[in-house]
């Protein structure tokens, strides 16, 4: 009979979901320090980290998100033929950092 076994090494930032239900407090405490992923069987499942990094990562998105708007906005409208833009004549007027 021949018998296989799998060692599995656990890195700092890697945690078994055993050990991650035991050490909760630790995994949260490491996770504001860098993402902590954890793993079931060997293969990532989940991965906790700081809500200030959370949020960064959420307004990336939305910053994302909105610039894709105004570019398929931008596309559409060249697709309909384009727009007229009306720009103001321009009006001289003194700088505030010249000379009185």
């Amino acid at each position: 009979m021949v018998m296989t076994v799998t060692l599995m090494t656990m890195s700092p930032d890697r945690w078994s979901i055993a050990r991650a239900k035991a050490g909760l407090s630790r995994l949260v405490q490491d996770a504001r320090e860098r993402p902590q992923v954890i793993e079931n069987r060997g293969r990532a499942v989940a991965v906790v980290l700081a809500a200030e990094e959370y949020e960064r990562i959420c307004e990336t998105q939305r910053a994302a998100d909105r610039w894709s708007a105004v570019l398929d906005l931008s596309a559409e409208i060249r697709a309909d033929g384009g727009a007229t833009l009306k720009i103001p004549r321009r009006v001289p007027r003194r700088s505030p950092l010249g000379r009185r």
